[in-house]
């Protein structure tokens, strides 16, 4: 019991560290949004890259740090960036992803796994990333609650699920990836994210209720897939934990599984609706 409650108290402090982390940077303007995706972006590349434990993807994991810096700057649209230097710029970007295949190509000794690893690790953490900072923009307008809502609205349909899950759980979500899932936590961390919505919409009406309701379901069911997402990558490489970044918690991976699938989505739903009639 003394080492459960030890094991408790580490996980709410690492927890707590981790939710301040992200709220001051939400809330620090473009630059905190900005080094809050390139430090989430940094932590889940090398994370994802000692998934196989081979020594031969340390050089291509700085490459796609880099191209995933260089799409930040870019794409954006948050810097004001010359059309002139945009230009090199892109062609920097396509020169270090040519540069990685061609090191991958002929630096390894199985070519075709470790080029998707890496590639993937492009598609799967750095286009989520590249627009973490954008998400704050509404209607023309910075809203730096809108990114901080979609954390909360995570971690209530996490933190839910999970309590949920544990107390009523008796009927298996999706057993072969995640045995301990349940649709009892499913629809509790559901509960939960609509009860933050309807909060949000009477305390943040820039976006309207079914606005805020939207962005729930969005959350709660692609946060789910997210989640399942990754763990049945653990699962084919025999992983418990994706690392121990955060003590208590696991990986940095653990930890934004379900961001990395909502973010987009949240985006182009967000650019949906700003642009129907009130």
């Amino acid at each position: 019991r003394s080492a459960s409650m030890n094991n408790m108290i580490v996980r709410t402090i690492s927890g707590l560290v981790y939710v301040i982390m992200v709220m001051v940077a939400c809330f620090s303007g473009v630059y905190g949004q900005v080094f809050l995706a390139c430090f989430l972006s940094v932590a889940a590349v090398l994370e994802w890259m000692q998934f196989t434990k081979d020594r031969d993807l340390v050089f291509p994991a700085a490459l796609i740090i880099g191209v995933i810096f260089l799409s930040i700057y870019c794409f954006t649209g948050i810097f004001e960036v010359p059309d002139q230097q945009l230009r090199w710029l892109k062609g920097l970007i396509v020169l270090i992803i040519f540069v990685l295949m061609s090191n991958l190509a002929f630096n390894s000794k199985d070519v075709p796994r470790n080029l998707f690893h890496s590639i993937f690790s492009l598609v799967y953490i750095g286009l989520p990333m590249i627009v973490l900072p954008m998400l704050s923009e509404y209607n023309g307008q910075n809203y730096p609650w809108m990114l901080a809502s979609v954390f909360i609205l995570i971690w209530c349909n996490d933190t839910f699920a999970y309590l949920f899950g544990r107390s009523f759980g008796r009927h298996k979500l999706f057993e072969r990836i995640s045995p301990n899932k349940t649709w009892e936590g499913f629809f509790g961390g559901a509960i939960s994210a609509v009860v933050a919505a309807f909060t949000m919409s009477y305390f943040l009406p820039f976006l309207p209720l079914i606005g805020w309701l939207g962005l729930a379901l969005i959350v709660v069911v692609f946060g789910t897939i997210g989640d399942l997402f990754e763990s049945s990558m653990k699962r084919s490489f025999n992983l418990k934990d994706s690392g121990s970044f955060m003590p208590g918690h696991g990986g940095i991976l653990d930890r934004i599984d379900s961001l990395l699938f909502v973010l987009p989505l949240s985006y182009f739903y967000l650019r949906i609706i700003e642009n129907l009639p009130v």
